[in-house]
């Protein structure tokens, strides 16, 4: 039973509107009362609405159309049997004024339905809204009023309620006509049968009250009460089917500020016109008329306010509370005009000032003192500046002037005084104050193609400012050229950070270690191998040291390097030792790895992950990392010794003296740099240091290594010296790790053959 019940509450809800007007149908054409088929069709608009609000997902927690809708219905309802009460009672009451009254509160919830759906998801209509809506209803009944008097139509001698209420209804069927169609179409349901069913309902309720206006008062009222129980009976059925969702976030047109003003106009268009005419009803028309006018006016000065208080917020929000000059926001609104386009496009400057020592004087005088310098420092440049510009504090110590006409000699002409300007001393409380500047000055030209934008005109102005503070000078204009090397170090820099991430990105390409053989001077065996690092870029290609250690320095990315380049040099010396080529293999080592991370953990992770032993591991500190790192360097060199690892002092020579260290580090080996190696035979001066500093390693009992070894009578002067090791040019440039496992196996056959 209860599954044939589901199955037919479907055409039963639709069937019950069809009822309701059937009935209704019947009551118009009966000449008298019918109260029992008006009670029946009271009674079949409540249980659409409670069948309504009983629907799955229909009774909204906020209010919702549908719950407006059976309120509607409910309301029209009651005036139905408002009607059947009175005439049950023989109340001597104006004929169905029940009705009237029931239907025009429905009609205010069904204005209502449509409003939160067109608001769906955000909240309480709009109260401009209804607003509009009355006053919409209040210019038409009093325009009906003069031209149904004025065109001698048979309303016009209704009485007064009479007139009013056949006219109100109409209006108000008129505005929900309106509001329909454009709430409709507005959320897509312009194709949607169930839109254009309502508002066909309203339109042939409006249609058919004007028509039998003729018959009298009491024979529209019939027809209004068989229009309304049909357009309900129209929207329930349409609401049978869920609406399409309102999405909160699509922006509506801003249509009711605009109507407001509209209404406004009429109202005061009909006041005009009743100003000017002697009809019967002109007094009547006029009341209305003004009650009309008010309410929109009401409306549009609150408008005008929204409007004023927007205005003003714009103003604050592009302007510094502390100097009253314009913000960085409304600098950037300047600026997005400065240039032009097309015939607009002019000459435009812009300077950018940073106030060197500002810190200390807020550090040192207080806050107070820090403002009071500030508004002088924007006294003193607006004091300067001539004609039309635009002055404006950026951040806290930083200002701008933009100078719409100016050519760039003008521009560095201006930037010259206020820099003047601004280092004069500033008297306060019990102190005389001095502040640096640097001023940055970048200049747009109208033909230059495309147009910089404002915010891109502010970044050149910063990036000229900030060269003018590196090369400690007041003055400064933006170069290009500079400034797009600054932006490919950026952009390496970027590439860097996710070539050398924990999980690095394969799109900025990975990190080699390129080999350079060495071998014994004396005999000419192979003893090891230096390793290089290198990056392979997917766009240029092999990148030597030169092109990205600096960087690599600077932003602290020196440890994840580091950690590569043991693993990568470590897993390919563990290969030779595995192929029969127990060579040493040497690693650099840079003064940030000692700063930037653990160098014993770096150096056992690598050991411990490639299995390589550590007497195969040296690596090669320069003396300005021992200079450097005075506390830090020594225990970390006499950990990593402890555990077997080779040292080496390279570029020896070239630093500050670190004879003092030779005795005390557990270090195995000194490099010669190639600097003095290629002056070697030329200069006698340069052969003595070599000379001694190979002679005071063999006394120190540590191996000599020369690089840079580039020809055989250097080689010769080496060997005839003492020298243990000779890497360079001469044997082997630096070649890949598969490279140097064939050059190993060929010299190890040559030496074998000879």
């Amino acid at each position: 039973m209860s599954t044939v019940l589901v199955a037919l509450r479907g055409p039963l809800r639709l069937a019950l509107p069809v009822a309701a007007v059937l009935a209704q149908v019947r009551v118009a054409l009966t000449p008298g009362p019918d109260p029992v088929l008006q009670t029946c069709v009271a009674v079949l608009l409540l249980v659409q609405a409670g069948w309504m609000l009983a629907g799955t997902g229909l009774v909204l927690r906020d209010g919702g159309p549908q719950r407006a809708l059976a309120t509607a219905a409910q309301l029209l309802a009651a005036g139905l049997l408002a009607d059947v009460v009175a005439g049950a009672a023989g109340a001597d009451l104006p004929a169905a004024l029940g009705f009237m009254t029931g239907s025009t509160l429905a009609s205010v919830f069904a204005f209502q339905a449509v409003l939160r759906w067109s608001r769906l998801g955000r909240g309480a209509p709009d109260a401009g809204d209804w607003v509009n809506a009355l006053g919409s209803v209040a210019v038409l009944v009093s325009a009906g009023l003069l031209l149904a008097q004025a065109m001698d139509v048979s309303p016009a001698w209704w009485p007064a309620w009479q007139l009013v209420a056949w006219l109100g209804q109409l209006s108000i069927g008129a505005v929900l006509i309106a509001t329909c169609l454009a709430v409709g179409v507005l959320a897509g349901m312009a194709r949607d049968v169930r839109l254009w069913g309502v508002v066909g309902a309203y339109g042939v309720h409006v249609v058919c009250q004007s028509a039998l206006s003729s018959g009298g008062f009491a024979l529209t009222e019939r027809a209004s009460a068989l229009g309304q129980v049909t357009i309900c009976a129209a929207a329930v059925a349409a609401a049978q089917r869920p609406l399409p969702a309102r999405r909160p976030d699509v922006v509506r047109p801003p249509v009711t500020s605009t109507w407001s003003l509209v209404l406004l106009g009429a109202g005061s268009l009909l006041l005009a016109v009743t100003a000017f005419s002697d009809l019967a009803r002109t007094r009547l028309a006029a009341t209305i008329g003004v009650a009309a006018t008010v309410v929109t006016f009401s409306r549009v000065s609150g408008i005008v306010r929204e409007l004023e208080s927007l205005a003003r917020a714009r103003r604050e929000a592009r302007t510094d509370d502390l100097t009253g000059l314009a913000n960085r926001r409304g600098l950037v609104a300047a600026l997005a005009s400065a240039p032009g386009t097309g015939r607009d496009r002019h000459e435009a400057a812009l300077l950018v000032l940073d106030l060197g020592g500002f810190k200390h004087v807020n550090d040192r005088y207080g806050p107070d003192t820090g403002d009071h310098v500030l508004r002088a420092v924007a006294g003193r440049v607006a004091d300067l500046l001539e004609g039309r510009h635009v002055l404006a504090r950026v951040t806290g110590d930083e200002f701008a002037v933009l100078l719409p006409g100016a050519d760039e000699h003008h521009a560095l002409e201006v930037a010259a005084r206020v820099a003047d300007a601004v280092t004069q001393p500033f008297d306060v409380p019990d102190a005389v104050v001095r502040l640096g500047v640097h001023v940055g000055v970048t200049h747009v030209h109208p033909d230059e193609q495309p147009a910089p934008a404002g915010v891109e005109l502010l970044r050149r102005g910063q990036a000229a400012m900030y060269a003018a503070r590196a090369a400690n000078t007041q003055v400064a204009a933006f170069d290009p050229a500079e400034d797009e090397r600054e932006r490919l170090r950026h952009e390496r820099v970027e590439e860097l950070r996710g070539l050398l991430a924990q999980d690095p990105d394969p799109a900025c390409g990975e990190v080699v270690v390129h080999f350079q053989p060495q071998v014994d001077a004396r005999t000419g065996a192979v003893v090891g191998a230096e390793a290089l690092v290198r990056w392979h870029h997917p766009r240029h290609g092999l990148l030597a040291p030169v092109a990205f250690v600096d960087l690599v320095e600077r932003h602290g990315l020196m440890a994840p390097l580091t950690r590569q380049v043991l693993r990568l040099a470590a897993l390919e010396a563990a290969r030779w030792a595995e192929a029969g080529f127990p060579y040493r293999v040497s690693v650099n080592l840079s003064s940030s790895s000692f700063a930037d991370g653990d160098v014993v953990c770096l150096v056992q992770e690598a050991l411990t992950a490639t299995g390589l032993a550590p007497a195969l591991l040296t690596l090669e500190i320069t003396e300005s990392v021992l200079m450097e790192n005075v506390e830090a360097v020594p225990p970390v060199l006499q950990s990593l010794a402890e555990r077997g690892v080779g040292l080496s002092i390279d570029d020896f020579g070239t630093g500050y003296s670190s004879l003092a260290y030779l005795a005390d580090l557990p270090v195995d080996e000194l490099k010669i740099d190639r600097s003095f190696v290629r002056r070697l035979l030329a200069d006698p001066r340069t052969h003595a240091v070599v000379a001694g500093t190979i002679e005071l390693a063999r006394r120190l009992q540590l191996r000599v290594v020369a690089e840079g070894v580039e020809d055989a009578e250097t080689l010769d002067a080496l060997r005839a010296l003492g020298c243990d090791v000779s890497q360079g040019y001469l044997h082997a440039r630096p070649v890949p790790a598969d490279e140097v496992r064939a050059w190993f196996q060929e010299r190890t056959a040559v030496d074998q053959r000879s």
